[in-house]
């Protein structure tokens, strides 16, 4: 074998083209003929390398050891030629069990034990329950009805599996899909040679049909699993930014959930049924205001077609009166927590307080407060009080220290004592802590502009009492429903909480490395395409009993995987076998109850002859 160097120039173009070649010389009746085994593109790599090259590539195919050490930059494209060559010559040798009537005729060989060498391992299990559930959402027709490609369709469908199985950036992505996971196998294609910008560009394909994508997947859910969609819940998380994007309008500074203070930001709002399918998302600016947002949300939700007995569960945030009358001229019944309280806890009546909930974690009590044409509902927590007493006393602590600080500085050399600036000092602590701060009296002393003393008090203690004791209100416009139903409506409220909950930690979510508004615009939505696959898989397992988070299914199922084993015979030829692992018992637990195939993939076998 030898490396041959062509070069072409097309006509009427003076630049010389140049590229290489893998040759094998053999001998026929006419005489020694060459024949081109690879395609090498252009060979980056100095000539008197280039003998050794192609002896490192033959022996690596042949199974024959290293008998010289060679440079690095040899061994490393010796070891990607020789996989190509490898690949190119496989041929299918066994049948997918899905349609195979019986088992292929075993074949013998006598084997050197000593010559067997394993490589190309790539994980299968993950991908495999994430592919064949965006197919079982019908994601593959449906891309092909907007208009995109085959190739693109197959790119959707890594973008969308890879946030599933290995949440990272394009460049993350394309180094998983190349270098440690089978779905290019699962897809019946090569990633090989995949660039970054193709993820970007699918990216921004796929955001360009987000609105029809989420219909069909609303009505593909909806059909697949009698989703009945009486309940949706309506809340927003928003993600930081890495960088200014400076290039992004919606990229603004607010309010971070995930306490990234003076970075920019970007907010998904996202509307989810009682199972925790999602029905729609949009992406607002950092700074947007809650309950503005539900404003720009509301046509959408208008387009179902019965809205009757429909009811929006909304968090305190966005549950304004203004968006709570828009719900009812809409149509839509509506649950929320109270933004304030409307009778004080010491007025409730203890004797009449039911309990909805009670194990050794919690106590869950309520009592109907009647208000008009609403329904509100009292309810006490014992651990939400045991919480709250907690942070309490950490408040109180941690605000009358700060006090302490002050009031010693009147008396230090160098301290704080004009009388305007001490008041400046506690002004700052009270809006630190504010939620202690407003109950306590403070009073300083004053002569001749400077401040002589400070002291204070806890004055409003029935008051802080109240508003840590674990209580909360909801208001509702359903009068059908007793106590035990509308709390059990208001705990859903927590799917949101899970669902952004996967969002953060199993899907990536923060942070973002776009400073362009459509790139991270479709970052958010490729990571909700991988939602409703993460809560399709979690849907399916819960109803055969299998109650897993998918980080730890995702974590137990990259254990399936694909792998090439090379190994010699007796009479010196090589043969290479291309096979799946056998499934272990968790992962026949999770393919079963999923119904997808045990072994997704038929076994590949290839013998060579000595070149």
């Amino acid at each position: 074998m030898f490396i041959k160097e062509v070069k072409k120039q097309n006509p009427g173009y003076r630049k010389i083209f140049i590229s290489h070649r893998l040759m094998e010389s053999y001998r026929t009746e006419r005489g020694p003929r060459q024949r081109t085994i690879l395609q090498l593109g252009k060979l980056d790599l100095q000539k008197e390398y280039w003998k050794t090259l192609a002896d490192r590539i033959e022996a690596m195919v042949l199974g024959q050891g290293l008998l010289l050490p060679v440079e690095r930059e040899v061994e490393s494209l010796a070891q990607h030629y020789a996989n190509l060559m490898i690949e190119n010559q496989l041929v299918l040798a066994g049948t997918d069990e899905r349609v195979s009537e019986a088992p292929p005729p075993p074949e013998y060989e006598t084997l050197d034990l000593k010559s067997f060498g394993h490589h190309e391992s790539r994980t299968l299990g993950a991908e495999h329950a994430g592919l064949s559930t965006f197919r079982h959402l019908g994601l593959d027709p449906f891309l092909k009805k907007c208009g995109l490609s085959p190739k693109e369709v197959l790119l959707s469908a890594l973008s969308v599996v890879g946030k599933l199985v290995h949440p990272a950036s394009e460049l993350g992505t394309r180094e998983w899909a190349q270098s440690l996971s089978g779905i290019d196998e699962l897809l019946n294609t090569s990633f090989r040679h995949l660039s970054q910008n193709a993820l970007y560009r699918i990216s921004d394909t796929l955001l360009t049909h987000k609105k029809v994508i989420e219909q069909h997947l609303r009505e593909k859910e909806k059909d697949l699993f009698s989703l009945e969609e009486r309940i949706l819940l309506y809340d927003l998380t928003n993600t930081y930014f890495e960088g200014t994007a400076k290039g992004n309008k919606k990229a603004k500074h607010g309010r971070s959930k995930d306490k990234q203070k003076g970075r920019p930001l970007v907010t998904l709002g996202l509307v989810i049924d009682e199972h925790g399918f999602p029905k729609r998302s949009e992406i607002f600016s950092g700074n947007a205001s809650e309950p503005d947002t539900l404003l720009e949300m509301i046509d959408q939700l208008s387009e179902s077609r019965d809205k009757k007995g429909m009811t929006v569960l909304l968090d305190a945030g966005i549950a304004t009166e203004e968006n709570l009358t828009l719900l009812k001229e809409q149509g839509y019944q509506y649950v929320c927590v109270a933004r304030n309280r409307p009778v004080e806890t010491s007025e409730i009546n203890p004797d009449g307080l039911i309990t909805v909930k009670k194990d050794k974690h919690n106590k869950v009590e309520v009592e109907f407060v009647k208000a008009g044409s609403e329904n509100i509902l009292y309810c006490k927590s014992l651990a939400k009080a045991q919480k709250e007493q907690a942070m309490k006393s950490l408040f109180q602590e941690r605000f009358e220290e700060g006090l302490k600080q002050v009031r010693q500085a009147l008396k230090k050399k160098g301290g704080t004592k004009k009388y305007e600036k001490v008041l400046e000092r506690i002004g700052r602590l009270k809006e630190r802590y504010s939620l202690i701060g407003h109950y306590y009296h403070i009073q300083v002393s004053e002569r001749n502009g400077m401040a002589t003393n400070l002291t204070w008090k806890l004055e409003k203690k029935q008051q802080c009492e109240d508003r840590f004791s674990g209580s909360y209100f909801l208001r509702t416009s359903r009068t059908d429903l007793d106590e035990e139903q509308l709390w059990s409506l208001y705990i859903m409220l927590t799917h949101v909480e899970d669902a952004f909950r996967s969002f953060k930690h199993e899907l990536n979510l923060r942070p973002v490395y776009h400073q362009k508004e459509t790139r991270s615009d479709g970052h958010l939505f490729i990571t909700v395409l991988a939602y409703h696959l993460l809560n399709t898989i979690q849907h399916r397992l819960r109803a055969e009993g299998i109650h897993m988070e998918w980080w730890r299914v995702r974590k137990y199922l990259s254990s399936h995987i694909r792998i090439t084993t090379a190994v010699t015979t007796k009479e010196g030829k090589q043969i290479y076998l291309r096979t799946s692992s056998t499934p272990e018992p968790f992962h026949r637990r999770i393919y079963t109850a999923l119904g997808i195939p045990l072994n997704p993939l038929p076994q590949k076998r290839i013998r060579l002859e000595n070149l």
